[in-house]
């Protein structure tokens, strides 16, 4: 028979174990990898940088995070390899629309994957217009100009992307599909090498992402002819929207987001969504961003992003369909 003292001695001895155990280590107790799923030198790759550079101590004292650059596959390569990682907050994904909506509506193999499926959802980071930009001395001055070029020429117009399935792939794909022709797709290995297609008159034109354009745009190097919001975009007053100008029912927006591996634990999740959200809020972060034709978002949480990729998911697919954008 079992006494009472013997349940006391057992019970303290049980206290006593768990005491002796070490406590659980506090997140994050070494650094934490974003992969960007680029090459250097775009405006995920700068997303991904300022997020690096101030995630770690605001998590924790001594915490760091790097960025890794994973390009390749339409951006589906940088998302494979993170949907793979254990689930413990030390592998995210700084993604795009091309990494987490074009790319697996697409069909491609390499990306058989959901973006809320497959993934955690983190925090929105920020979301910006695309541009159509051409090379400056090509002659073209209108976004007007280019569709009655595409027109003249069907098929024989090349166009640059930062990678097959991207979209950027999908914008030009898209604009020259709404103006009732075709063009030939040129795809390189990021937003950099792009923009130097262009200059280099590999190219005519690309619809790309602002942030990565940006520089050669204001350095005079292309020219940047319609942006593809239904608005104009703020650092850009003077510049029309392609819906305004010439093709009124173009409208695309891109996004930037971080997920991790699926099953990424909730209190994980939320302290990383936490601290991404108050480093967007800083001034230094937040120009940053905003001088690149990036508008931050400051309040998502992982159910609004949850929310944010899926409605997005659905939007593209139906673009993906319009167009018949097929790969592999």
């Amino acid at each position: 028979m079992i006494t009472r003292r013997r349940l006391g001695a057992q019970a303290a001895t049980f206290a006593a174990i768990l005491s002796a155990r070490p406590a659980l280590a506090a997140y994050p107790d070494r650094p934490i990898t974003i992969v960007v799923p680029f090459a250097p030198g775009g405006a995920n790759d700068l997303a991904g940088r300022l997020l690096a550079d101030r995630l770690g101590p605001l998590l924790s004292p001594e915490g760091r995070a790097l960025v890794e650059n994973r390009p390749g596959a339409g951006s589906a390569l940088g998302a494979e390899y993170v949907r793979r990682a254990r689930p413990d907050g030390y592998m995210l994904l700084v993604g795009s629309a091309s990494t987490l909506a074009v790319a697996p509506a697409s069909g491609a193999a390499s990306a058989r994957y959901h973006p809320t499926g497959d993934f955690t959802p983190i925090t929105i980071v920020g979301t910006s217009p695309l541009g159509v930009v051409v090379p400056a001395n090509s002659g073209i001055t209108t976004i007007n100009q280019l569709v009655d070029r595409l027109r003249a020429e069907p098929g024989r117009i090349g166009y640059a992307s930062s990678g097959v399935g991207g979209v950027s792939h999908l914008g030009a794909d898209y604009l020259a599909n709404l103006a009732g022709t075709s063009a030939q797709h040129v795809p390189y290995r990021g937003g950099s090498q792009t923009a130097e297609s262009l200059i280099k008159g590999e190219t005519l034109y690309a619809v790309d992402q602002l942030g990565s354009v940006v520089g050669q745009v204001r350095d005079g190097a292309l020219r940047l002819l319609a942006v593809t919001t239904r608005t104009r975009d703020a650092n850009f007053p003077s510049v029309p929207t392609v819906a305004e100008a010439v093709l009124p029912d173009y409208e695309l927006t891109t996004w930037t987001v971080m997920v991790g591996p699926k099953d990424l634990p909730d209190e994980v999740a939320q302290s990383l969504s936490k601290a991404a959200n108050t480093a967007l809020a800083e001034p230094r972060v937040r120009e940053r961003l905003e001088s690149t034709g990036t508008t931050p978002v400051l309040d998502s949480s992982p159910a609004s992003t949850r929310a944010f990729l899926d409605r997005e998911f659905g939007l593209y697919t139906n673009i993906v369909k319009r167009i018949g954008l097929k790969l592999d």
